[in-house]
């Protein structure tokens, strides 16, 4: 890989303001990118925006809300008006937000809940990675769509039945659209983050003995960070995978379940004395 493998691509990050998304930004900007971040916290936009200039880039801040839609189709066209095209589409934002019923037990699950979930996480990366296609068609020299799923989409997830099957939705529509959008030298893949420090996950790692105990879970024995997601996403966008598309590249420190799956089921069955961890 040369030094700036990414001089000239132009990169819209969705989430770009924090977490994963600014980790992936500023690894791709200083690579040669052009990056346009979106999302809805204008300050952090801003503030990666800042970072992303200093590492030598240009790069943009596109507030949206990507709950809605309509928005995450018409994010694709903002992005071309300031990139004037586009070359690589980063769907990170997700989560499953404070809608009740969005997260926790499934009996305590609500229908609001459900289409929070699946509208972020699922209808408008879908949508946004159409709209990027067709411009990407357009323009006649390829792309790259990248989808942030969660290792949550590999298997149960106790307490996080909705947003573990949006996340698997995404993971299904990830090999599919890299059937349909290959036809015209379009990649499509996906990561599926384990536990990463991020602010989501702040409020599981705010003590050591949390951190201790979630890292535990994985064989190589630490929380992950976004620069192990961010490294990942370099080469699944750049030409060293050019004949990567349809894959889902766990990045969890080996472990390939969530550590929810374990909680659940000693939480809920009798152990004895003798053989609790």
């Amino acid at each position: 890989m040369t030094a700036r493998p990414y001089e000239g691509r132009r990169v819209l990050v969705t989430g770009g303001g924090r977490g994963l998304g600014r980790a992936i930004s500023l690894a791709m900007a200083e690579r040669g990118a052009q990056v346009a971040v979106a999302g809805r916290t204008v300050g952090q936009l801003n503030q990666t925006v800042r970072e992303l200039e200093a590492a030598g880039a240009t790069a943009w801040a596109l507030a949206v809300d990507l709950s809605d839609v309509a928005q995450a189709e018409g994010l694709i066209a903002r992005a071309i008006e300031v990139m004037g095209g586009i070359d690589i589409l980063v769907n990170n934002a997700g989560g499953w937000g404070t809608t009740a019923g969005a997260v926790g037990p499934i009996f305590e699950a609500t229908i609001e809940g459900f289409d929070a979930v699946y509208n972020l996480n699922v209808r408008s990366p879908l949508f946004a990675s159409i709209a990027a296609a067709k411009a990407m068609v357009g323009q006649g020299t390829g792309g790259c769509v990248l989808n942030i799923a969660s290792v949550d989409g590999l298997g149960p997830a106790p307490t996080e039945a909705l947003y573990a099957s949006a996340k698997a939705a995404v993971l299904s529509l990830t090999a599919t659209l890299a059937y349909e959008f290959g036809t015209y030298g379009i990649r499509v893949n996906a990561i599926a983050p384990g536990v990463v420090e991020t602010e989501m996950t702040a409020p599981w790692l705010a003590t050591g003995d949390q951190r201790s105990d979630r890292a535990s879970f994985y064989p190589i024995n630490r929380i992950g960070q976004p620069e192990d997601v961010a490294a990942a996403a370099v080469y699944l966008c750049s030409d060293d995978a050019s004949w990567v598309s349809g894959v889902t590249l766990p990045v969890c420190g080996g472990q390939y379940g969530t550590s929810d799956t374990f909680r659940w089921v000693r939480s809920h069955n009798q152990v004895p004395d003798t053989a609790k961890l």
